[in-house]
């Protein structure tokens, strides 16, 4: 049906309008080397790429035009893969989707980086950011969408979020493989907006960002929510696992028989005061690892930040909503985890009250040895706020501020009982 080594657009979208017409059906992609533009995805369609197939994006930007969606913090919207209003849509197969990420960023030019102390040297530059001039910003986009599917695929290589489900319904995410860049800024691997009904299992995510999110960034009236993940491997640049943002909503999620390898941040939930809130989260049966990267991404090597202080930019298209609740993370429960990492857990709010019932119980922390200085110092990043919070030693555990937080037979690595320093 489709030749290999040509561009297949225009033939695969042709094929994708007649089976959707005709009521649906599997298109299925053979082995070989394919070169795709934008392609439209219609409801009752499964896209299967059978095992050595492979779908490779341009590096051209007039290949791209806006798909007609304003995004609270992306503006209009460029895809290589999208639906709108859809429902019925699978991608399954062990084929490769490569989305051609590099092709738009300058590899050869890193941020700087600040520091209060180490000299930046090469080993920091190469864990850096890298810079650019455009980018296509949702790659694999799914708008207004109920019952999506991605499962067993492949996918390389993105330039900016990954796959995004924007608000969506019965979303279903299962034994996927992402591996993009370490250096590629905002590459996250999957990043739920507004969606609902929601199950991530078996998948291994490598991002420079946030390997899943879930957010209200587009609509901070539309929570996120009902969500499970399990039995998942993350490496992330920044955070691996992202709950809340500014002003989101975001409740009811379980996470279990996770493990997340050396992160910057392994795990954060996150709100600004008041505006935003994150409820109703369980971690359980989890390994998470942090360490300090050398570019200036968010995080410090912590394994777990909770965190309610003051994140508000002003670049977002919509406003910020007047204050809504009286807490912004409440029913948070943490048990029977591992953590090694550079910095100790933290739970840290801007004023008292804003966190309410967080428990960590059955588990262990331990402070491991940094494997070079960290550029921002002993301290939790609280980024994108301006302030971090400084911590007293190296040997402590657990640090709170303005936050109550009940910690039970909670131990380092030889047993015995953490540090804890409450503030």
């Amino acid at each position: 049906m489709f030749t290999a080594n040509t561009d297949i657009t225009e033939l695969l979208q042709s094929h994708i309008d007649q089976v959707s017409n005709a009521g649906g059906g599997k298109i299925c992609i053979e082995a070989g080397l394919y070169q795709i533009r934008q392609i439209e995805l219609k409801s009752n369609i499964c896209l299967h790429l059978e095992a050595g197939a492979q779908l490779r994006t341009t590096g051209k930007r007039e290949d791209y035009s806006p798909i007609g969606y304003d995004h609270n913090e992306m503006g209009d919207v460029y895809s290589v893969i999208y639906a709108m209003g859809q429902e019925n849509i699978t991608i399954t197969g062990q084929g490769i989707i490569d989305l051609n990420g590099d092709a738009f960023y300058h590899k050869e030019n890193p941020s700087d980086l600040p520091t209060v102390g180490p000299a930046v040297t090469q080993e920091y530059l190469d864990e850096a950011p890298r810079s650019y001039d455009w980018r296509i910003n949702q790659p694999i986009f799914f708008h207004e969408c109920t019952h999506v599917r991605v499962e067993n695929v492949q996918i390389r290589n993105a330039s900016c979020w990954t796959i995004t489900c924007n608000f969506c319904r019965s979303i279903k995410m299962l034994n996927l493989t992402i591996e993009n860049s370490l250096i590629i800024p905002n590459s996250d691997g999957i990043h739920f907006c507004g969606s609902s009904d929601i199950i991530i299992s078996g998948c291994h995510i490598t991002a420079g960002d946030d390997c899943i999110a879930f957010t209200s960034i587009t609509d901070w009236n539309r929570a996120t929510e009902n969500v499970t993940v399990s039995d998942c491997v993350f490496q992330s640049g920044s955070k691996a696992i992202s709950i809340g943002y500014m002003h989101s909503i975001v409740r009811n999620i379980v996470i279990e028989n996770v493990i997340i390898k050396k992160s910057n941040r392994a795990y954060v939930t996150m709100c600004h005061p008041h505006t935003g809130l994150v409820e109703n989260i369980r971690i359980t049966n989890c390994i998470l690892e942090g360490r300090s990267y050398g570019g200036n991404w968010w995080g410090n090597g912590e394994p777990i930040v909770i965190m309610a202080t003051p994140h508000h930019i002003e670049r977002y298209r919509e406003p910020q909503p007047a204050d809504r609740f009286k807490y912004s993370i409440r029913n948070v429960d943490i048990s029977g985890i591992i953590c090694r990492a550079e910095r100790p857990i933290a739970v840290v709010a801007s004023e008292a009250d804003l966190c309410s019932n967080i428990r960590v119980s059955n588990s262990t922390v331990e402070i491991v040895p940094e494997e070079k200085p960290s550029l921002m110092g002993n301290v939790i990043d609280l980024s994108p706020g301006e302030e971090h919070f400084q911590i007293p030693s190296t040997d402590i555990g657990i640090v709170t501020r303005n936050a109550k937080v009940t910690v039970s037979n909670v131990t380092d690595a030889d047993g015995n009982s953490v540090n804890i320093i409450n503030e």
